[in-house]
């Protein structure tokens, strides 16, 4: 995108000739704002993996002291076996 405004004559101060100041005034809103709609969208997709990320940690968790209750319950019945 960036190349697009440097070879369209943009990027100097003031804009060259042939690139009038509105239509770069134009092309840069446009650039800002699909960068900013990018940011939003990469934002909105981080805190989607980070919630999934604490819900897997969540679930794990909860398999792991399954685990240790049944490894518990098996001991009991052990030592009661005896």
């Amino acid at each position: 995108m960036l190349a697009g405004i440097l070879l369209a004559g943009c990027a100097a101060q003031p804009p060259l000739a042939g690139a009038p100041a509105d239509k770069c005034s134009a092309r840069v809103a446009r650039l800002n704002a699909r960068l900013e709609a990018q940011t939003a969208e990469q934002q909105r997709l981080t805190r989607a993996a980070a919630r999934r990320e604490e819900a897997l940690r969540r679930q794990l968790e909860a398999m792991k002291e399954i685990e240790r209750g049944i490894m518990e319950r098996e001991d009991r019945l052990r030592s009661e076996s005896r």
